[in-house]
């Protein structure tokens, strides 16, 4: 942005946000922004005072951990969430299995204190409180929230997560389970944050990862009641091995390094198609202008730089340049002219203009033939590169493996661990309207945002190379796709609340 304003000679202004960071005076100069407008916190600067206990375990077993954490984690809502007056809290648990258990954990341990509607601070009989129980979908969400306890995870409905939040914003019900991967949507925070282990599962790498710190500090944010508390409270449980790390990171500021160098190839792509970069000269012009060059000067270990020096940089620009723009060359988006200009080919004005890859243009050029058709279609679509980073779930290729059994194409690879063949049966099972679970239909949802913009890219490729039929199956895909059936299927599926048995009755009395 700095870059165009400089070259239009028309002045921007940035606003940017973050938490405490220990290079601000870098990201502050890079977004040209002067002293006196710059302003560093540091992260103890909260308004409300934070008091932090970090607990470890001696369990390396996770489901175990988690197990041992959950009678603490009770006891630390008890005594810091109050018993004169209670105070709101939320726990933090890894996924959404662990949400609904916790909260019955919690409710069995009150039970065997003598108190099972300790969480309760609304007489179990009134009127408003049952209304709100019987609007509720989530069968064991109605029995915990009846208790004082509600749980939130990504399975939960919009219509029970608006409820749960106004019950436990209104201080009907004091605790609420939330599972990790809400942490950014919930719209409630508490006195007292309890967060239990600190590991998910990957189902990709078939391996449990830390949270990334970010995360942690998201969760943390959670314990901030301003103009209601004078303080907070937070635990964070976790394993021994990992007290130190969190005890750094969560009272010093972050560093912020430049991942620019990892996606450079997409955003070369794109300033060649728009002309702002016009030959290698424009490339290394655009870099310095950019946060990667700076941290190079500041960080160069951490960017594989030998040394600091003017001769150092210029050389590392120069291969970063030239390597990834002969990857564009090859991948047939650009064409490098004399060795030194750039000009933008038909796959790199479909790959800026649709926002996909350069990688998956390149494949779906060497993908797509004249005889493709809508299942080798749905193949080629899954196989994109924007699909590497689709979840998989513990124990979920079970599922997946059940699931393709139902839908009418088999993948041509039966690995269930892999995201673009969970992406392949999602879309099919779209297609089909397979009722899927909670966790799955988000990821429907999101597979969906792209694919229709990935089937839009196909029909340009198809329609440049003159390939009629399958560019036909390639629009008919997208059509599919957005009422959500096969195109043999009948028309009348099309109509809202047209049922099966709805399109059975009039096809027989035509």
């Amino acid at each position: 942005m700095r870059y165009m304003s400089s070259q239009l000679e028309s002045p921007i202004r940035i606003v940017a946000l973050s938490t405490s960071l220990s290079n601000a005076k870098d990201c502050a100069q890079w977004l040209g922004c002067t002293a006196h407008a710059t302003f560093n916190f540091h992260p103890n600067v909260r308004p409300v005072p934070l008091e932090l206990h970090i607990q470890g375990f001696n369990l390396s077993h996770t489901a175990s951990r988690l197990a041992a954490m959950a009678k603490p984690a009770y006891s630390a809502v008890v005594r810091h969430g109050g018993v004169l007056h209670p105070k709101p809290a939320i726990v933090f648990v890894p996924n959404r299995k662990q949400a609904r258990l916790t909260a019955i954990d919690m409710l069995t341990f009150a039970a065997a204190d003598n108190k099972s509607n300790r969480f309760l601070h609304l007489p179990s009989d009134d009127p408003d409180l049952l209304k709100a129980i019987e609007r509720l979908q989530d069968k064991t969400l109605k029995e915990t929230v009846a208790s004082g306890v509600a749980y939130l995870h990504e399975g939960t409905s919009d219509g029970d997560k608006r409820l749960v939040e106004q019950l436990f914003s209104s201080g009907a019900i004091q605790l609420c389970v939330v599972s990790r991967p809400l942490c950014y949507s919930i719209r409630i925070s508490a006195y007292v944050v309890i967060i239990t282990d600190t590991q998910s599962y990957n189902g990709k790498l078939h391996a449990y990862e830390d949270f990334p710190i970010t995360d942690v500090l998201q969760m943390v944010g959670k314990a901030n009641r301003p103009n209601q508390d004078e303080d907070a409270k937070c635990v964070l449980m976790c394993q021994s091995s990992k007290k130190d790390f969190f005890k750094k990171f969560l009272y010093e500021p972050l560093p912020v390094e430049s991942h620019l160098d990892h996606c450079l190839h997409d955003h070369f792509n794109a300033e060649v198609v728009t002309k702002t970069i016009e030959n290698k000269q424009d490339a290394i012009d655009y870099l310095t202008w950019t946060f990667l060059y700076r941290r190079m000067t500041q960080n160069p270990n951490y960017y594989n730089l030998q040394g600091v020096t003017h001769r150092h940089l210029s050389d590392s620009l120069s291969e970063l340049v030239e390597n990834t723009l002969k990857d564009l060359e090859q991948s047939k988006c650009i064409a490098i002219i004399d060795d030194m200009d750039t000009q933008p080919l038909n796959l790199g004005m479909i790959a800026a203009y649709y926002y996909i890859s350069y990688t998956t243009i390149e494949l779906f050029s060497m993908s797509l033939s004249a005889k493709t058709k809508i299942r080798g279609l749905i193949e080629i679509i899954s196989s994109a590169s924007e699909f590497e980073v689709v979840p998989i779930r513990h124990k979920e290729d079970s599922v997946l493996k059940q699931l393709a059994d139902r839908v009418p194409n088999k993948a041509l690879s039966q690995k269930y661990t892999d995201p673009h063949v969970k992406v392949n049966l999602l879309l099919q099972a779209h297609l089909s309207r397979i009722q899927l679970p909670a966790e799955l239909q988000q990821d429907t949802e999101s597979v969906l945002g792209k694919a229709v913009r990935l089937v839009q890219a196909c029909v340009d490729v198809l329609s440049s190379n003159g390939w009629l039929s399958p560019a036909l199956a390639a629009m008919e895909l997208s059509q599919m796709l957005t009422q959500a059936m096969w195109s043999k299927d009948s028309y009348l599926k099309q109509l809202p609340h047209f049922t099966n048995d709805i399109i059975k009755r009039c096809v027989e009395k035509v």
